[in-house]
């Protein structure tokens, strides 16, 4: 699949992907664990649309939403514009000790 991420719409990040659309994540074991981690580069799609879908997909996920000061939170990031930076893997790599 892909992996996406949302952002502001002018933020530098999406200036210099919209010049070169190339990008890489990773994503480690905290400090104090074993070391693992999974590297993604690929192509990134700019999109305008499903952005606070995501969002709010996520913020159910790993929020409680029933405590004010998330949902408000929440409500804050639904009221600013948001674009959907979507990877399309290229290479993933990954090491596990």
């Amino acid at each position: 699949g892909t992996i996406q991420l949302f952002t502001g719409p002018d933020v530098l990040k999406v200036r210099r992907l919209r010049r070169d659309p190339r990008a890489s994540i990773v994503v480690a074991a905290p400090v104090g664990e074993r070391e693992r981690w999974l590297s993604v580069t690929g192509r990134v799609a700019v999109e305008h649309d499903g952005a606070h879908d995501l969002c709010s997909r996520l913020a159910a996920r790993y929020w409680d939403l029933d405590a004010p000061v998330r949902a408000k939170e929440l409500a804050g990031m639904l009221a600013e514009d948001q674009v959907r930076l979507v990877i399309h893997p290229e290479t993933v790599s990954r090491f596990v000790h």
